[in-house]
C-alpha cells in the first residue's frame, strides 16, 4: 500500500515525537539520579535510572499518540472533554507506564515509597491540561495565531509577502436547498476536514472560513518551496476524488470547488478588542477574491495571476497555464493578467 505524503509526514512526526519523548525521559532520569545521589560520582543505580527514563518516555509518548489517534476519529467532542477528560486519560497513561517500568526495574514494593505516584499524577495532569488548552485554543484561532498574540508579533501592523488562495464550493446554494441547512453544514464540515490535512501538508495556513469559502495563505518561503501553494489545489482535488463514494452515500452530492491564487504584499496585524484576531488586509486579498469570482463565468476551476505563476518553476508534466489575457477586475483601476491552471 502506497502511503500519501501526508501519511508519511504524520509517521515521521510521530517517530520524532517518540524519540524526543524517550530522550527527554532519559535525560530527566539522569539528572534526577544525580540529584538524589547521596555521594559524589556516578550514582549506584545510574543505568537503571537511564533505562527508567528512556522506556518511560518512549512508552508514554507512544501511548499518547495512540490515544490521540483514537480520539481524532470522533470530531464532535465537546470542549470540556478535551480540556478535562483528555488530560485525565493522558495522566493515567503516564502514571501506568511510569509505574510499570519502575516496578520492572526497581521492584513494585518500592513504587509507593520512592516513586511518588500521587505527585506524579498531579504534575502530569497539570502539565497535560495546560498543553491541551494551548492546543485547543490554537486550533480554534488558527495555526500560529495564538503564538503571535502571546508574543505580540503583530501588535503593530507590518507588511508580509504572502500567497493567498480563495476557495469556494461550486453550486453551494442549490446543494443547500436540496439537502437542507443542517445537512449542508455537515457537508461543509466534511469538506473542510478532508482538505485540512492537505493544506497542512503543503504548509498552508487556514486564515478564515466564510460560509462555503475558505481563505488560505502561505508565507513566500513556504509557498514557493516545491510549488506548494500551486500544487495544493491538485492535492485537494485528489483527496476529494478519493472520498466521492462517501459524499454520494451521505449527501448525494460531490463537492466541486473553484479557487484562485495571487501573491503580493499584505498588511498583517492584530484587530479587535473584545474578540481579537490577526487580520490580513490589503490589495492582494481583494485581488485574490476578484480573481476567484472570474472562475465561474470563464468555466475554470483554478485561476491565478501571471505574476504569481511566474514565481513557480515550469513543470509541464504536472501543470500548465492557459493565458486569459489582461482582465479588468471589479474595484481595481488597472488590468491584471491571469491564467487558468490545469493539472496534467
Amino acid at each position: 500500500m502506497k502511503l500519501s505524503s501526508y501519511q508519511i509526514r504524520k509517521f515521521r512526526d510521530s517517530l520524532y515525537f517518540v524519540l524526543i519523548g524517550a530522550t527527554t525521559g532519559a535525560l530527566f532520569a539522569v539528572a534526577m539520579s544525580f540529584v538524589l545521589a547521596e555521594s559524589d560520582g556516578i550514582p549506584e543505580d545510574f543505568y537503571r535510572f537511564v533505562f527508567l527514563g528512556f522506556f518511560t518516555g518512549m512508552g508514554i509518548s507512544g501511548c499518547i499518540l495512540i490515544l490521540n489517534a483514537l480520539l481524532s476519529k470522533y470530531r464532535s467532542q465537546p470542549l470540556w472533554f478535551s480540556l478535562f477528560m483528555v488530560p485525565l486519560l493522558q495522566s493515567l497513561i503516564i502514571l501506568c507506564v511510569y509505574g510499570a517500568v519502575f516496578s520492572l526495574l526497581f521492584g513494585f514494593e518500592l513504587f509507593h515509597v520512592t516513586a511518588y505516584p500521587v505527585p506524579t499524577f498531579i504534575f502530569s495532569f497539570s502539565l497535560t491540561a495546560v498543553l491541551n488548552f494551548y492546543s485547543d485554543i490554537e486550533r480554534l484561532l488558527g495555526r500560529h495565531v495564538l503564538r503571535g498574540l502571546l508574543l505580540c508579533t503583530y501588535k503593530r501592523p507590518k507588511h508580509e509577502n504572502r500567497f493567498v488562495m480563495f476557495l469556494d464550493i461550486a453550486g453551494s446554494t442549490s446543494i443547500a436547498e436540496r439537502i437542507g441547512d443542517i445537512s449542508f453544514h455537515a457537508f461543509l464540515n466534511d469538506f473542510y476536514c478532508d482538505i485540512g490535512p492537505v493544506i497542512v501538508n503543503h504548509r498552508g495556513n487556514i486564515y478564515k472560513y466564510v460560509g462555503d469559502e475558505v481563505i488560505i495563505t502561505w508565507t513566500e518561503k513556504e509557498g514557493r518551496s516545491d510549488s506548494r501553494a500551486l500544487l495544493s489545489c491538485k492535492a485537494m482535488a485528489e483527496r476529494i476524488k478519493k472520498a466521492e463514494h462517501r459524499y454520494v452515500g451521505r449527501y448525494g452530492e460531490i463537492p466541486v470547488f473553484r479557487c484562485s491564487l495571487h501573491y503580493g504584499s499584505l498588511v498583517a496585524g492584530e484587530m479587535g478588542l473584545t474578540r481579537q484576531e490577526i487580520a490580513f488586509s490589503g490589495d492582494v486579498m481583494n485581488t485574490a477574491a476578484r480573481i476567484q469570482a472570474e472562475c465561474r463565468p470563464r468555466g475554470e476551476s483554478f485561476l491565478a495571476s501571471d505574476a504569481c505563476l511566474s514565481l513557480f518553476p515550469p513543470n509541464p508534466a504536472v501543470w500548465k497555464s492557459i493565458p486569459q489575457g489582461p482582465v479588468s477586475l471589479r474595484g481595481k483601476k488597472g488590468d491584471i493578467s491571469i491564467s487558468a491552471v490545469r493539472f496534467v
